[in-house]
């Protein structure tokens, strides 16, 4: 359905109140004015007024009284069917019972590389609590903004976020080496201070805070080191030293997860390395929702298995 007919479908619906019909699926479940009545807290007057209504809006009488009570016609048998798919998605969707048994998107934000290294123990997770969820990656710009308006129930980052609203769970560290091709003309195993300033290398351009600060305390050590290929991608990085001379500096815990697609060597050196922390934030509120602080707690449990957690924020 495209645009223009959804605004037709839009137009239709608002001349029909659609209270009325979810008075019609009572009605047509309880087999009886008055027991939808009862179930819908209302008085079976008001209840029949709006099977009226729907009369007048249906070519059918819909409901035929027999014996005791009512039996619905052909017509409405047929209404009942699509009219109890729609509430139930709507419900569904709404989420008023947070049902874990219900299919929900989970939508979390972070860079490819973090989430390169969270995804696939988030996901099995997931699969743990209900198989029908679904995981979904959304590309990280300005993480606090993102989950102050609520583009996305998590963030994963290295930054630090300072805002009261917000709840920050540390999920792993990880460490910055120098990595080089196999193979590599004039390094094996180790790189000296010299050789690092003098090699031509590789750089992530970031605008994540915590990695610009990983960035400055490297160039500290190694002042006007050589540039000759900067991406905004770590594993676009990575692909670019394994297939040249070029020297890279990256996250160990992604290396290591990617060596057998990209044949790298991690270095040794004596050039102090720099750690940081991947930490998931959302918004407190989230612990109101049943069903999304179950799935927290199941990743906090999950990540904690190979290393404590500590919370920030």
């Amino acid at each position: 359905m495209d645009d223009k007919d959804i605004s037709a479908s839009l137009n239709k619906l608002r001349n029909l109140d659609l209270n009325l019909l979810t008075v019609f699926e009572a009605v047509y479940l309880h087999k009886g004015i008055v027991h939808a009545a009862k179930a819908l807290n209302l008085t079976p007057s008001s209840v029949s007024q709006s099977i009226q209504k729907l009369r007048n809006t249906f070519p059918d009488p819909l409901f035929i009284r027999n014996g005791q009570g009512i039996s619905p016609t052909a017509y409405a048998i047929n209404l009942h069917q699509h009219i109890s798919q729609g509430l139930s998605s709507i419900l569904t969707g709404l989420d008023f019972t947070h049902d874990n048994d219900k299919s929900r998107v989970l939508t979390i934000s972070c860079y490819p590389f973090v989430a390169l290294q969270t995804f696939p123990l988030i996901l099995k997770e997931l699969m743990k609590i209900n198989s029908n969820y679904t995981l979904k990656h959304l590309p990280l710009s300005d993480p606090e903004d993102t989950l102050i308006q609520h583009r996305a129930d998590l963030v994963i980052d290295t930054s630090p976020l300072f805002n009261k609203s917000l709840k920050g769970i540390r999920l792993m560290s990880d460490t910055a080496v120098f990595v080089c091709r196999k193979n590599h003309p004039t390094l094996d195993k180790t790189i000296t201070l010299e050789q690092a300033l003098a090699m031509p290398q590789t750089t992530v351009v970031t605008n994540a805070s915590d990695l610009k600060r990983i960035q400055f305390e490297i160039s500290g050590s190694l002042p006007d080191r050589p540039i000759v290929f900067t991406s905004y991608n770590a594993i676009n990085t990575l692909s670019m030293v394994a297939n040249t001379d070029l020297l890279g500096i990256l996250p160990r815990k992604m290396v290591e997860l990617l060596q057998k697609s990209f044949p790298v060597d991690i270095l040794q050196s004596d050039i102090p390395a720099v750690s940081f922390d991947i930490i998931m934030y959302y918004n407190k509120t989230a612990k109101s929702d049943k069903t999304l602080s179950m799935i927290i707690d199941a990743i906090k449990l999950a990540f904690s298995q190979d290393e404590p957690l500590t919370s920030s924020g």
